[in-house]
This record gives C-alpha cells, sequence and structure tokens, in this order.
C-alpha cells in the first residue's frame, strides 16, 4: 500500500499512523512517502493541540 501525497487529506489518521509503521519496520523511514507522511501528520497535530513557538523551533532544530 502506498500513500500519494495529493490524497493524505483524504485518509484517516489510523492509516497515516499504520502506513508510518510498516515504512519504519521495512527500513524506509527517509523515503519521500514517509517525509510526506509525516509532515501530514505534524499538520494535523498542529491543527488539533496548536502550536507554541519553542515546539515549532524545536521541530525544526532536529
Amino acid at each position: 500500500m502506498s500513500v500519494h501525497h495529493l490524497t493524505l487529506g483524504h485518509v484517516s489518521d489510523d492509516a497515516l499512523m499504520t502506513r508510518m509503521f510498516d515504512l519504519a519496520q521495512s527500513g524506509k523511514e527517509s523515503s519521500i512517502e514517509s517525509s510526506q507522511i509525516d509532515a501530514e501528520i505534524y499538520a494535523r497535530l498542529l491543527e488539533t493541540y496548536g502550536a507554541d513557538d519553542t515546539a515549532s523551533s524545536d521541530r525544526h532544530a532536529a
């Protein structure tokens, strides 16, 4: 199963997390797909919980 960037907005949270787990288990955590899913998960977390300047700057520093 592969999740395409254009359809990520229509994919459930569970499906995103499952796919991310599958990619990590198969050693593909540095793939483009993984980066796209990571960005979508992070955007959803920000939308749900908001962000403060510290958390945002920490993410970009890592």
